[in-house]
């Protein structure tokens, strides 16, 4: 039984490590895209956050773990919210998806003797195929349809 408990107590410790590792790297990895993106030396990053340059340049290594005081000067100094700091843009822009975007355009079509004409998502301009549907077929965006009476047609190109 005693065996049990040292294991379960290594994994949990292991575990933990496992996860400081991880928002390390992805403080890290942020920190290195806000610098690389905006241009910024770490000299004038660690300015704008009214952090030590030394102390800086550990976070942007992942070298250190930084206090909420510090996550906190990081976001005003970047003007972020701590979930754009902290979350990974890949993984960002996929829970974006989950939230709903109007539908404002229709796309219309010569059909037979006429026009026809079919919503258009507005995450990859792609037409819908049907209206009120609540997931676009091809990019899995959320859809809100609340202003769809208003949507703006696009008339086909001559």
């Amino acid at each position: 039984m005693l065996g049990n408990d040292t294991a379960f107590t290594l994994k949990t410790s292991y575990d933990r490590k496992r996860a400081i590792k991880m928002f390390l790297d992805n403080l890290s990895t942020s920190v290195l895209k806000l610098c690389d993106t905006r241009r910024l030396s770490y000299e004038a990053a660690s300015e704008r956050c009214d952090l030590s340059s030394r102390y800086f340049a550990d976070i942007a290594r992942g070298k250190t773990a930084p206090t909420i005081l510090t996550l906190e000067k990081l976001c005003v100094g970047f003007d972020l919210t701590p979930n754009d700091l902290l979350i990974p843009s890949e993984l960002w822009r996929e829970m974006a998806f989950r939230e709903p975007m109007p539908v404002t355009h229709i796309r219309c079509f010569h059909f037979f003797h006429g026009l026809t004409g079919f919503p258009v998502c507005p995450q990859c301009g792609r037409t819908l195929e049907r209206e009120y549907q609540p997931y676009c077929d091809r990019c899995g965006q959320c859809l809100d349809w609340k202003g769809f009476s208003k949507a703006t047609i696009i008339l086909p190109q001559k």
